[in-house]
């Protein structure tokens, strides 16, 4: 009886050790809040985290690609213009928009409860909007950018009246076809195309008016160009006379620098475009 005693309190002591331990390890985390908060619950089951969810190495591995780190305000980037680059929401989109299709599908989630968040906040409007939107510095016709991910008008309603949870799925979608839009300042005009394998595209275009104070441009379409291979054909549209002023389409600037631009629509959805340079466009017959 008395050997049954002293193994169960050793085996009492192990266990003990094994949970300050993971503890310890929680404390490491605490700044990465998804693998924090698996750490943590199996601490106190006095639980080794491996047993838990894939282990604590997989663990910090997965948070730290998908989940904003709580980090102390970045150093402003140049050509920024929001005040939005000190959170981590705003990193997180701009890392997902700028990375692979692979990993654009396993954080679809994160994006939609990203954009969530920054549509949310309240704050100053996008500086020098007009040359980092439109600017022909480089003398390529303006600037061009490609539509990545856009959340419907229904969920970005839904989650900011009754939280992320309320939408199910993944909140939004990662556009699945080519779609690249292009301002030109010194032109003010825009062309908004689709693109496909290189061999069809359907560009749209027309004039903009960019309002820099409420961060608004205003656009719309007089003309439509297609192509199919050699073959090419355009045509000019009809005015719409009840589409002036104030009743155009429109985006309204949410935040936008040398990398990525995020903006919400008059069809009450919010969007991410990345830019986009010469050698994509060639490579993927994009505006050539």
């Amino acid at each position: 009886g008395e050997q049954r005693t002293r193994g169960a309190a050793e085996r009492e002591r192990e266990r003990g050790r094994e949970v300050e331990r993971m503890h310890r390890s929680c404390g490491r985390l605490s700044g990465v809040s998804s693998s924090a908060g698996v750490c943590a619950a199996a601490a106190r089951r006095g639980l080794p985290a491996s047993r838990r969810r894939g282990g604590l190495a997989q663990q910090q591995h997965n948070a730290s690609v998908l989940a904003p780190r709580r980090v102390g305000p970045r150093a402003s980037t140049e050509g920024s213009s929001s005040v939005l680059d000190n959170l981590d929401n705003l990193a997180l989109v701009k890392k997902v928009a700028l990375s692979g299709k692979v990993f654009q599908q396993i954080s679809a989630r994160e994006m939609f409860e990203a954009l969530i968040a920054i549509n949310q906040i309240k704050t100053k409007k996008p500086e020098n909007l007009s040359k980092v939107l439109a600017g022909n510095e480089a003398g390529e016709g303006g600037s061009y950018w490609k539509l990545v991910y856009t959340v419907g008008k229904k969920n970005l309603n839904e989650a900011t009246s009754k939280g992320t949870g309320s939408v199910g799925g993944n909140g939004g979608n990662f556009f699945p076809v080519t779609a690249v839009q292009n301002w030109n300042e010194e032109t003010n005009r825009i062309q908004n195309g689709i693109f496909i394998l290189g061999v069809f595209s359907l560009i749209f275009s027309g004039d903009f008016e960019l309002v820099d104070k409420s961060a608004i441009l205003y656009f719309d379409f007089d003309r439509l160009d297609i192509s199919l291979g050699p073959l090419s054909f355009g045509f000019d549209l009809p005015a719409n006379e009840e589409r002036v002023g104030k009743k155009r389409p429109f985006f309204i600037w949410l935040h936008a620098d040398e990398d990525i631009a995020i903006g919400r629509g008059r069809g009450g959805g919010i969007a991410v475009w990345k830019k986009v340079d010469k050698s994509y466009r060639e490579d993927e017959g994009v505006y050539v």
